[in-house]
C-alpha cells in the first residue's frame, strides 16, 4: 500500500518549493495510514476467528482462498483512493472489497464455529464458547453495517464516508463494548469482569492473540519494506546509454556512492528494527490486543521507510537551501515513531506481566532489552534536534549515524557477555522454573495440557 507513495516521489520536481510538494502528497499519506490501519484491523479479526478453529474442512479452505484473493485486490483499490480520493466510485470499490472480505468471514464463522468438532476443545469446555461465537459474529455484522453506511454516504458526502471508514479501525473495541452492555443488561451472574469498562479492559489486556500469526505478519511487512528499498536502487540508478557515452561506468557509479551509502543505512535500520522486534517477542509467550495495537503502529511507520528513502535521495543532495535538513528530519521522525511504538509495545506487555512475559526476563536481561529499545529513539531524536542548529547535517552523516547504531548494539551484546562471564552464569541459568514449565507444556498434547490446567485451577482454588 506504500507503493503509490513511492511512485508519487518519482514525479516530484526537486526545484519546486518543498512545502508545496508536501501539501500535494500529505493527503496520500493520510490515505495510506487509514488503509493500513483498516486492513490490520481486518487481519486481527481473521486471527481471532482461526484461533478458535481446531479442524479446518475443505469448505473453510476454499472460502479462505476466496478471501485471500479479494485481499490481494486491496492495493489496487488503495491506489485508486490515493489518486481519486474525492471520487465516489473509488470509495465504493474500496467498500465493496472490504464488504466481500467481511461476508466471506461470516460464512467461515457460520460453517466452522457452528460445528463442535471443528472448534477447539478448551473453548467448548470453558462454557464461554457460545458467547465468544456471538461476539465474533457481532463484530463482523458491525463491520458490515459500517461499510454499508460508508458506501451509502459516498453518494451524499465523501468526507462523511471517510469518517465512517475511520470507525472501522475501532470496530473491534466498539463491538466489545456492545457485548459488555449486553451482558450487563442481561445480568449475567457468571460474568467475572463486572462493569462495561472492566470487560473492555479485559478484552484489551486479558484476551490473547495468536503470537505466531503476529510474528509472521510482522516479518512479512519487514521483508516487503526491505525489498521495496532495494527496488528503488535497481530501478532508478542504472546509468543510461547517454551517460556511459560521456564517461566510464566506474565514474557514473562513483557519483552514486552517497545514494548507495544511504541505501545501506536504510536497509540496516529496517533490519535492526526487525531484530529489536524479534528480541521483544523472544521473551513474550502471550500477546494481548494492546501489544498488537502498538505493533500495528510500529509496522505503519516501518512501511513509510521506502517513502522516506526516496525523499532523501531526491532532496538530500540539494545544497541550495534547507530542503535537505527538512527531509532528514522527516526520516528521523519516521524512525523515532517506529522505535517508540516498539518501546510502548514492550512496556504494555508488563501489564500483568506474569501472564504475558517469561518470568526469567528480569534483572540483566530486562536492562539489555530496554537498552536496545532506547537506542533508536535517542539517536533519531538527537539528529532531529541537531538539524535545527547551524551544524550541517547531511544525508551522508545521517547514514553514518544509522550504521553506527549497529556498532552500539554490538557493544551492548559484548558488555552483556562480559557481565555474564564475570558473574559465572550462562543464558540457560536465567531460565526460571515457571518458564521451564511453559516450554514443557508447549510440547505436550492437548489432553495433557487440559489435565495440567485442571490441576492448576484446583491448586489455585485451594
Amino acid at each position: 500500500m506504500v507503493i503509490p507513495l513511492t511512485q508519487e516521489v518519482a514525479q516530484i520536481d526537486p526545484s519546486r518549493e518543498l512545502m508545496d510538494t508536501l501539501n500535494d502528497i500529505y493527503i496520500k499519506v493520510i490515505v495510506y495510514v487509514l488503509a493500513f490501519m483498516i486492513i490490520y484491523t481486518f487481519w486481527e479479526g481473521h486471527v481471532w476467528i482461526f484461533q478458535c478453529i481446531d479442524y479446518v474442512g475443505d469448505m473453510v479452505v476454499l472460502l479462505n482462498l476466496i478471501l485471500l484473493m479479494v485481499v490481494t485486490f486491496i492495493p489496487y483499490t488503495v491506489t485508486l483512493l490515493t489518486e481519486h480520493m474525492d471520487d465516489k466510485f473509488a470509495i465504493l470499490l474500496f467498500c465493496g472489497t472490504l464488504l466481500t472480505i467481511t461476508i466471506t468471514e461470516i460464512l467461515i464463522v457460520l460453517l466452522a464455529l457452528c460445528k463442535p468438532k471443528m472448534v477447539k476443545e478448551e473453548l467448548i469446555d470453558s462454557g464461554q464458547f457460545p458467547f465468544i461465537r456471538g461476539s465474533i459474529i457481532l463484530a463482523l455484522v458491525f463491520k458490515v453495517a459500517l461499510i454499508g453506511i460508508a458506501g451509502g454516504f459516498s453518494f451524499v458526502e465523501i468526507y462523511v464516508s471517510w469518517a465512517i471508514l475511520i470507525m472501522l479501525i475501532f470496530s473491534n473495541m466498539l463491538s466489545a463494548f456492545a457485548c459488555a452492555m449486553y451482558k450487563q443488561i442481561q445480568g449475567d451472574k457468571e460474568d467475572h469482569h463486572g462493569t462495561c469498562g472492566k470487560y473492555v479492559c479485559h478484552r484489551l489486556i486479558g484476551e490473547k492473540l495468536n503470537k505466531g500469526r503476529i510474528e509472521a505478519f510482522s516479518d512479512g511487512v519487514y521483508s516487503i519494506v526491505a525489498t521495496l528499498v532495494i527496488l528503488d536502487i535497481c530501478t532508478g540508478m542504472f546509468p543510461s546509454a547517454e551517460e556511459r557515452s560521456l564517461t566510464s561506468l566506474s565514474n557514473v557509479i562513483s557519483t552514486q556512492s552517497s545514494i548507495l551509502l544511504v541505501y545501506a543505512a536504510t536497509f540496516m535500520t529496517v533490519g535492526m528494527l526487525w531484530f529489536i522486534h524479534h528480541s521483544i517477542f523472544q521473551f513474550v509467550f502471550r500477546v494481548h490486543r494492546l501489544m498488537s495495537f502498538f505493533n500495528k503502529l510500529s509496522l505503519l511507520f516501518i512501511g513509510l521507510m521506502p517513502f522516506g528513502f526516496r525523499l532523501v535521495n531526491l532532496y538530500a543532495f540539494d545544497k541550495s537551501d534547507r530542503k535537505e535538513y527538512y527531509i532528514i528530519q522527516l526520516m528521523c521522525g519516521i524512525i523515532f515513531c517506529a522505535s517508540m511504538c516498539q518501546l510502548f509495545m514492550w512496556f504494555s506487555g508488563h501489564w500483568k506481566r506474569k501472564k504475558h512475559l517469561y518470568m526469567h526476563h528480569r534483572g540483566l536481561n530486562y536492562g539489555i532489552t530496554v537498552c536496545k529499545l532506547l537506542v533508536y529513539p535517542i539517536v533519531s531524536a538527537a539528529v532531529f534536534c541537531v538539524a535545527f542548529t547551524s551544524f550541517k547535517v547531511t544525508a551522508e552523516l545521517l547514514a553514518v549515524v544509522q550504521l553506527c547504531v549497529l556498532i552500539v548494539h554490538f557493544l551492548i551484546k559484548f558488555l552483556y557477555e562480559i557481565i555474564f562471564k564475570t558473574c559465572g552464569k550462562d543464558d540457560d541459568d536465567e531460565l526460571g522454573e515457571s518458564d521451564g514449565q511453559l516450554m514443557v507444556l508447549d510440547s505436550l498434547p492437548r489432553s495433557s495440557k487440559n489435565r495440567h490446567d485442571e490441576s492448576m485451577r484446583a491448586e489455585t482454588a485451594v
